[in-house]
């Protein structure tokens, strides 16, 4: 019998959570809001698991796993990267469960962080967003550097000297640096 995969798409203009019981959820709750509409204005993708209301006064969070408490408040990607963040008032702390999966993926190389109300007003926020807005590149790609010097010799052998080959290499490591990627046509046999 075929396997039917089932897809579920859900626009949320706003991240929400249960409803704020004391200054300090407001105040974790309005960043959150305000860092969400960022991201969407900047064209990222954000993630915030949405509670449920299972009784009056009671929320909670479907989750499963091994670690399923503690997991950070949000997630955003772009073509640049991820970053997976808890949102803390400002006199908020992290909870040993989100310690351990922050430990966890900081372990495995992600971008991981803290952020407050202060992160918003001092720009910090808005420039970890766009950090991840475009496409990361590699500093050096041995295909096109070697094409690059293929390049430089076949142009003027002499440029194989020393000296020359050096300002050369220079030259590339500058662009590269500056981001001036330039398209290198190299026939391969």
């Amino acid at each position: 019998m075929p396997s039917t995969t089932r897809r579920t798409t859900a626009t949320v203009p706003q991240a929400r959570r249960a409803p704020a019981s004391t200054a300090r959820n407001r105040e974790e709750d309005e960043l959150l809001g305000t860092t969400f509409d960022l991201a969407q204005r900047l064209g990222l993708l954000a993630y915030h698991p949405l509670p449920a209301q299972i009784r009056p006064g009671r929320y909670v969070t479907a989750a499963q796993g091994s670690g399923a408490k503690g997991f950070l408040d949000a997630v955003f990607a772009g073509p640049g990267g991820q970053l997976y963040r808890e949102f803390k008032a400002t006199d908020g702390s992290v909870t040993p469960e989100q310690q351990r999966w922050m430990d966890m993926l900081d372990a495995g190389g992600a971008d991981v962080g803290v952020w407050r109300p202060v992160d918003l007003v001092s720009g910090r926020i808005t420039a970890e967003l766009n950090s991840i807005r475009r496409p990361r590149r590699p500093f050096a790609d041995v295909d096109v550097f070697r094409a690059a010097l293929e390049q430089i010799r076949d142009a003027n052998p002499e440029a194989l000297s020393t000296s020359a080959l050096l300002a050369s290499v220079q030259q590339l490591a500058a662009d590269a640096l500056a981001g001036n990627y330039h398209t290198l046509e190299v026939t391969r046999g």
